[in-house]
């Protein structure tokens, strides 16, 4: 009897240690069954992203996919003139976006506009909450709160350039100094750095690696031609205008060339720190603060942050995941443990590289 008695202690025990994390277990999927109730009853989300095509497409299809029932709505987001425009509308008492998934520079404004929510009270699912996934939550949030915008991707950008025209050899010993060298002197095209974008992001690498005296002179010099979007860079080099280009990713600016068969041999400068910049490219994710789709918002954050989503849409867009889960798809191109990079789209950043987009604006007006 005794014994049975101590048996009985014990599962009670033990039933009082687990019952906190099974009460836990049952809430998170509790409150996820009402959030997708309730997006459900709403219908619609509207997020806005940058102007990547690849990216439409794979949410707008897999969205589709996974919640039929809901209507995505995506909206380009145009550079600086997007949070102006959302405090233009909220002024008059319109408030029509739901999640922001776009560039940090856009995302951290908005944060500074108070136009968004903190991140992590959104989060339900335990896969998502865990910050070890994400390298910590310090590590993966971009705005200095280290609460509102969220870096979804870990991406690793050089200058690329098209080893027909280049020797990789070459490449490889001169790093960022083959930007300097008079042989390609008119032959660098450049995502235009005095607007917010993929362009603008590389002076905060410049800035540390070229010096300020390096950099006046590949803006006043090279007579780098500047181009308003990644197509355009692209072709340049693919016709051999162009020998090198400083955009996004070559695999991403390329695909479409690559997919049509045609030969090329684009590769990046180099993944080392004095060559490369790391950040989220225009991967990051907010939630607006009264949002008309409050659910189906809470929804969508929830989901493009599982590791399934994230390995889907690293394949899809050719970069790396945030997520300590998805392996990198280039270990050429993944960042090296235990270096130091310039995480150019962070906030604190953000000081050098306005200087530097005024500075290029008075030095090349046009």
């Amino acid at each position: 009897m005794k014994r049975a008695e101590r048996c009985l202690g014990a599962c009670l025990l033990l039933l009082a240690l687990l019952s906190p994390a099974a009460a836990w277990a049952q809430g998170w999927q509790a409150e996820w069954e009402r959030t997708l109730a309730a997006a459900r009853q709403e219908a619609s989300v509207i997020v806005c992203i940058p102007a990547d095509r690849l990216r439409r497409e794979f949410l707008l299809r897999q969205w589709q996919e996974d919640y039929p029932g809901i209507t995505l709505s995506l909206s380009t987001v145009s550079g600086s003139s997007f949070v102006p425009g959302v405090v233009t509308e909220r002024a008059a008492g319109k408030y029509l976006w739901d999640v922001f998934e776009s560039g940090p520079g856009s995302g951290i404004s908005a944060a500074k506009a108070g136009l968004l929510d903190p991140l992590l009270p959104e989060l339900i699912l335990p896969e998502v909450r865990d910050p070890a996934v994400w390298g910590g939550w310090e590590d993966a949030f971009y705005d200095a709160d280290k609460k509102y915008v969220l870096g979804l991707a870990s991406v690793i950008l050089s200058p690329y350039y098209d080893a027909r025209a280049i020797a990789p050899e070459k490449a490889a010993k001169g790093g960022l100094a083959l930007l300097l060298d008079p042989a390609y002197r008119g032959r660098i095209a450049w995502f235009d750095p005095r607007i917010e974008g993929p362009g603008s992001v590389y002076l905060a690498l410049f800035d540390k690696v070229l010096g300020a005296a390096g950099l006046k002179r590949l803006v006043t010099e090279q007579e780098v031609v500047f181009f308003a979007n990644r197509t355009e860079i692209a072709n340049a080099v693919v016709r051999g205008k162009a020998a090198i280009g400083i955009s996004g990713s070559a695999k991403a600016d390329f695909q479409e060339f690559a997919q049509a068969g045609v030969a090329l041999d684009i590769r990046h400068i180099g993944n080392r720190p004095e060559t490369a910049w790391r950040g989220a490219d225009g991967t990051t994710l907010a939630i607006f603060n009264r949002r008309p789709h409050p659910n189906a918002a809470r929804l969508f954050v929830n989901w493009i942050m599982t590791e399934r989503i994230g390995a889907l849409m690293a394949r899809a867009q050719t970069y790396d995941s945030r997520r300590a889960d998805v392996p990198p798809l280039d270990p050429d191109l993944a960042a090296i443990p235990g270096l130091a990079y310039v995480d150019a789209q962070r906030e604190e950043n953000a000081a050098v590289i306005r200087r530097w987009m005024a500075e290029i604006k008075r030095l090349r007006p046009q």
